[in-house]
């Protein structure tokens, strides 16, 4: 029986097989505390650190930092806002650490919808900037929750130039169908002629304007899941079985699974085809 914080975090620091379920229940029901706060912020700032989670033993990475993102569920605090949103400036692999993370976003976004938002609008206006590849996609996520007075800086987004996410960003507005929105869209659709992006636009034109009658409007991903962490990890219990890392690039999505960004869609419809 575990009886104290350092003990579970032992469980979790140096777990290599299974699924710890009693030291991640202990964590979630303790109360919210700055000694679990740093170690929640820890997690995820290291998360991709080889250097940090990496076992010689076992030759892996541990999935440490997924059981605690699965913990932070259950302690969101704005000390996870940069940490998290860190998490998709690298070039790993849409693993299910991101899926997590793209959980957390959401959950998030819904707790603090004034100060988490506005840190996902200039972390994306940054990467858009810096004409960045890396999956800051997976931030998106909050958009779903943003107040009427965000939309116009949301909107205004779509002007820039060299966005490399473009068509997710607009799938993502078009789910929340706005009129301000399909007056945006039909702004901009002009300037994305002959690209793919004005086909996007095109489709959610005729969807907010009625003329799509097997639309299926996504929704955010932390109301899709099962709120019971249990009951989504328990089906992967195969995977966690033997010492191969979920962390690694070696275990990945499948192209008929829903996207982990929230869209809906099949994975291959979604963000694996925005990556081709």
């Amino acid at each position: 029986m575990i009886r104290t914080i350092q003990q579970a975090f032992e469980i979790l620091d140096t777990k290599a097989t299974g699924i710890p379920y009693e030291a991640i229940d202990f964590l979630r029901e303790q109360e919210s505390s700055e000694e679990l706060s740093k170690k929640l912020v820890y997690a995820l700032t290291n998360a991709y650190k080889g250097e940090v989670y990496y076992s010689e033993k076992h030759r892996i990475m541990l999935p440490a930092p997924l059981w605690y993102a699965v913990v932070a569920e259950k302690h969101l605090s704005e000390d996870l806002f940069e940490p998290l949103l860190e998490m998709f400036t690298t070039e790993e692999d849409w693993d299910l650490m991101n899926e997590q993370a793209v959980y957390l976003v959401g959950l998030l976004a819904k707790k603090f919808p004034e100060s988490f938002i506005e840190k996902v609008l200039f972390f994306i206006e940054e990467n858009i900037k810096k004409e960045n590849k890396t999956p800051y996609i997976f931030s998106f996520e909050a958009l779903y929750y943003a107040k009427d007075h965000q939309f116009e800086r949301i909107h205004s987004m779509l002007d820039e130039a060299n966005f490399h996410w473009v068509d997710h960003y607009i799938r993502v507005l078009g789910d929340l169908q706005r009129e301000d929105t399909l007056k945006k869209f039909k702004e901009i659709l002009p300037k994305f002629e002959g690209k793919h992006t004005a086909i996007e636009l095109q489709y959610y034109i005729d969807v907010m304007e009625g003329r799509v009658s097997d639309y299926e409007q996504g929704v955010a991903f932390c109301e899709m899941r099962d709120p019971e962490w249990k009951n989504h990890y328990q089906h992967m219990e195969q995977m966690f079985a033997s010492a191969q890392s979920p962390i690694q690039q070696d275990v990945k999505i499948n192209r008929n699974d829903a996207c982990p960004c929230g869209s809906g869609k099949k994975y291959k419809n979604c963000c694996l085809k925005n990556m081709a």
